[in-house]
């Protein structure tokens, strides 16, 4: 009984598994289709040549959704394997576009710089070098003080003999 208990609940954390992927796979195929559709009208893609970018668009798709889930703590670490999917994605896309395809590409993905906006170098103060004053005579090193105690008597030692012990030691 205790063995049929465990293996329907195996079943069901199982089904819910698949679900969960069932519902996510029709939205990211969606999505691919559609980014592969704006993408196939900016550079003219053939049918055989967009087949081959939705399949790449949607494993890019799937690949972002798991690392969006795996770094969603961590910003840093997100945006760089991002960026890495995103040069991965690039280099699969090249080795299926035709050069010209593959140049449009670029220049629909690369950013660009408005030219209104000038780059201006940031503005630092001059420093100026701070000399110490010069002093002819040298400064008088400190001893550390001896530490009295009051009120306890001190201990003479003899020499030769053992703090503990009144026994001479040998010669």
């Amino acid at each position: 009984m205790k063995n049929y208990c465990s293996s329907l609940l195996i079943c069901l954390a199982l089904a819910s598994s698949v679900v969960a992927t069932a519902q996510q796979g029709p939205d990211l195929r969606v999505q691919a289709t559609e980014n592969t559709r704006k993408l196939s009208q900016q550079i003219s893609l053939d049918d055989a040549r967009t087949t081959q970018v939705k399949r790449l668009t949607y494993e890019r798709l799937v690949q972002e959704n798991d690392v969006k889930q795996m770094y969603s703590i961590d910003p840093a670490m997100l945006q760089s394997k991002l960026a890495v999917i995103e040069k991965e994605y690039a280099e699969k896309l090249q080795g299926v576009l035709s050069a010209a395809q593959y140049q449009r590409y670029v220049a629909i993905t690369t950013p660009v710089i408005p030219a209104t906006v000038v780059p201006v170098a940031p503005q630092t103060a001059t420093l100026q070098p701070v000399t110490a004053p010069k002093s002819s005579a040298p400064k008088p090193r400190l001893q550390p003080k001896k530490k009295v105690t009051v009120g306890v008597p001190t201990k003479k030692s003899v020499p030769g003999a053992h703090a503990s012990t009144s026994i001479p030691s040998r010669p």
